[in-house]
């Protein structure tokens, strides 16, 4: 365990982290200045990728403890071996990432009495929250937390609903790496590049958002685009249906799940991102909004997306993209088609796009604002 003069906080994810994506949990651990991060987890995963100095992750733990720790995790829901990593490290702050996980770090909360901050991103605040079981325990979570963390205003009241106290509840926004984002202007071209990118979820609307490219395609006459599609996951095959049912077939690619490097090289080829995000039949929603999005207009990439969830925040309507209504099928045919019969704005759009992420999204000015909650924390421990 790296030992420095630093106070510790200690992130809390499980698994640390996921293929594909988790680029915006690293970047809060990553850009840390004046905190020193330790990073708990029960699995640890693309290390490589997501490189951290100071790690504990219950995969090291001996027979016997390992035997422990998955039959208390199983009963109670909750992770045993934390507590003593916390005091171990003097840890100042514990920041879970995702509600659920801070229901499972409450056992090492009770007994360290440490001030845990909980970030919400999603189905944690929707579909979780539906759930009587995880109701009871997000109960318990909101009674000891002593701070929860929003994406945006919208999320907010998921939290809320979700029985979260208002008055502990802060918007604070992620951020991206826009030093490893190279910036372009899109110019007018042949062929328009749209970029879908994520898992293959009801919430995601791809479905939506082929069939719309499909008809938007039918009345741009001299207007052509190429499709790419990063992702996977359980509508796979409703989405190669809707490739069908729009007649994309020859001009649709499907590149499966992605690194974080890989993303960012296909947004680099693209004209445009396409994100047609929708509340899901089981009340799941991107609560937040896709950290796509922020990517995209760090890239200069305009964006045509949904009115969903905290994605008005993310994209200025009518500057860094358009949006149209969500659930609204028409809506996001016009909006395609505006934007596929005039390249000419795509440049200007670009520029909105990186400034506003520039100003409200860059990773390190939010940690920098991150590191500032952990302080306040920390002089209050509760």
């Amino acid at each position: 365990m790296v030992i420095d003069s630093k106070p510790v906080v200690a992130h809390c994810a499980t698994p640390f982290l996921w293929d594909g994506g988790g680029a915006w949990i690293h970047n809060q651990i990553a850009w840390l200045q004046r905190w020193h991060p330790l990073v708990l987890t029960q699995e640890a995963r693309n290390l490589s990728q997501y490189p951290v100095t100071d790690l504990w992750t219950a995969e090291n733990l001996d027979v016997a403890r390992g035997l422990l720790n998955r039959i208390i995790r199983k009963w109670t829901g909750e992770y045993p071996f934390y507590a003593g990593v916390l005091q171990g490290a003097g840890a100042r702050v514990v920041h879970a990432h995702f509600g659920y996980q801070g229901c499972r770090c409450l056992r090492a909360i009770r007994a360290t009495g440490l001030p845990l901050l909980t970030t919400f991103y999603g189905a944690d605040a929707t579909s979780y929250a539906r759930l009587p079981e995880w109701r009871r325990r997000y109960a318990e979570l909101f009674a000891r937390g002593r701070l929860f963390l929003a994406e945006g205003s919208h999320m907010v009241g998921h939290i809320a609903a979700a029985g979260g106290p208002l008055e502990r509840i802060r918007i604070h926004h992620l951020g991206v790496d826009t030093r490893l984002i190279r910036f372009r202007e899109r110019q007018p071209t042949d062929v328009a590049r749209v970029l879908m990118c994520g898992h293959f979820r009801e919430k995601k609307g791809f479905p939506d958002g082929l069939r719309a490219l499909g008809r938007a395609l039918q009345g741009a006459p001299g207007v052509d685009l190429q499709v790419t599609i990063i992702g996977d996951g359980p509508e796979r095959d409703k989405i190669h249906a809707a490739i069908v049912e729009a007649g994309l077939e020859g001009r649709t690619k499907m590149l499966g799940v992605c690194t974080y490097h890989q993303v960012l090289q296909e947004l680099e080829l693209s004209d445009l991102l396409l994100v047609p995000s929708r509340t899901a039949t089981d009340g799941d929603s991107e609560g937040g909004a896709p950290v796509v999005l922020l990517d995209a207009q760090a890239a200069g990439v305009p964006v045509v997306a949904t009115t969903h969830a905290d994605i008005p925040e993310y994209v200025i309507d009518g500057g860094s993209g358009m949006l149209a209504a969500e659930g609204d099928a028409d809506a996001l045919v016009d909006v395609l088609r505006q934007m596929l019969a005039t390249p000419e704005r795509w440049a200007e759009m670009g520029r909105h796009g990186r400034r506003h992420v520039e100003a409200e999204y860059d990773a390190q000015r939010q940690v920098q604002r991150l590191e500032q909650i952990y302080d306040e924390l920390a002089a209050d421990p509760g």
